[in-house]
């Protein structure tokens, strides 16, 4: 496994402390593997007409570079151990876009990294579960935050 995809559901809620991280820095370091920490967004909808579209538009663009900021410094972490770390915020639909970066990235191995009852967990235990697996050729590893 020299590639592995992370795709990680809460950003800001991953530390390096957490024991998906930690978890993560094993496999890694075990099979000196590459690693791309993914954090997917959903796409903007339109702003309901009422609404101040310049604010919202604000207030996502800093909520985005927050997250970024975040997946940057995970990424930092990991290099200071050693680790080949790659950090992406991408936007889009989250399965698509995981399987999407996939097969871009040719990745051994998925590592989802979220919370109970988090979105990107769906993709494992409702109906986009058979989209990301059909679609998925490589292994697929839950990594829940507790």
């Amino acid at each position: 496994m020299k590639k592995v995809l992370v795709a990680i559901d809460d950003c800001e809620s991953t530390t390096m402390g957490s024991q998906s991280m930690r978890r993560v820095v094993e496999l890694a370091r075990a099979f000196s593997s590459r690693v791309w920490l993914v954090h997917v967004v959903p796409e903007p909808r339109p702003a309901p007409f009422n609404l101040d579209r310049k604010s919202l538009r604000e207030g996502s663009a800093t909520e985005l570079h927050h997250e970024h900021q975040h997946l940057q410094q995970l990424a930092q972490c990991l290099r200071v151990r050693g680790i080949d770390t790659c950090a992406l915020l991408v936007e889009g639909p989250t399965v698509e876009t995981i399987l999407k970066k996939y097969r871009q990235l040719e990745a051994d191995l998925i590592v989802l990294v979220c919370r109970k009852h988090a979105p990107l967990l769906g993709a494992l235990t409702c109906s986009p579960r058979e989209r990301l697996l059909a679609g998925c050729p490589c292994p697929i590893l839950y990594l829940p935050e507790i």
